[in-house]
C-alpha cells in the first residue's frame, strides 16, 4: 500500500514546484526571440506625423501607385503624372512572418514608369510592399499587401 503524502512533504512540494516552473519559464524565455517590426520603433512612433503627411500627399492624386504580382514578377507602376519626373526613393519588401526575408530596392523606373522585381527573389506567401519616393522636395508613401504564389 502506498503511503500518503505527509504534511512536510506537501509543503516541500508546494515550495519546489513553483520554483521549478519559474526556472523552466526563464530558460524558455531566454531562447525565444522577439522580432520587432522596426528596430527603432520608438523614434518612428514619435515621427509618425511625417508618415501620415507622406500618405496624404500620395493619396491626393487621382492615379495611385499600382503594385501587383504578375506571374513571374512583382510590378510597381507609378502614375503617368510621375513618369517624366526625377523620382528618388526606395521600395521595401516586408515579410510579416520572417524579418530575415525583408529586402529593399532603389527606385529605378523604366520609360513606362514601372519597375519589376523577379518573383525568384520572393518566397511564397504574404508580403507588404512599401514605396517611399521623393519628387523635388515633396515626400510620398504608398503601401500594399500582395501574395506571391511562386
Amino acid at each position: 500500500m502506498k503511503a500518503p503524502i505527509t504534511f512536510l512533504q506537501g509543503i516541500i512540494i508546494a515550495i519546489i514546484a513553483p520554483i521549478v516552473l519559474l526556472v523552466i519559464f526563464v530558460i524558455f524565455s531566454n531562447y525565444n526571440t522577439f522580432k520587432l517590426v522596426e528596430r527603432d520603433y520608438y523614434q518612428k512612433g514619435i515621427n509618425y506625423q511625417s508618415q501620415i503627411d507622406r500618405e496624404t500627399r500620395a493619396n491626393q492624386f487621382s492615379q495611385k501607385v499600382n503594385i501587383y504580382n504578375d506571374y513571374n514578377e512583382v510590378v510597381i507602376q507609378f502614375p503617368s503624372i510621375f513618369v517624366s519626373e526625377d523620382i528618388d526613393g526606395r521600395i521595401i519588401f516586408f515579410r510579416p512572418s520572417d524579418s530575415n526575408l525583408d529586402f529593399s530596392r532603389q527606385i529605378d523606373l523604366n520609360q513606362d514608369g514601372s519597375q519589376s522585381i523577379s518573383s525568384t527573389e520572393f518566397r511564397k506567401g504574404a508580403w507588404i510592399v512599401k514605396v517611399f519616393w521623393n519628387i523635388q522636395q515633396d515626400e510620398y508613401y504608398s503601401e500594399k499587401r500582395i501574395f506571391v504564389n511562386r
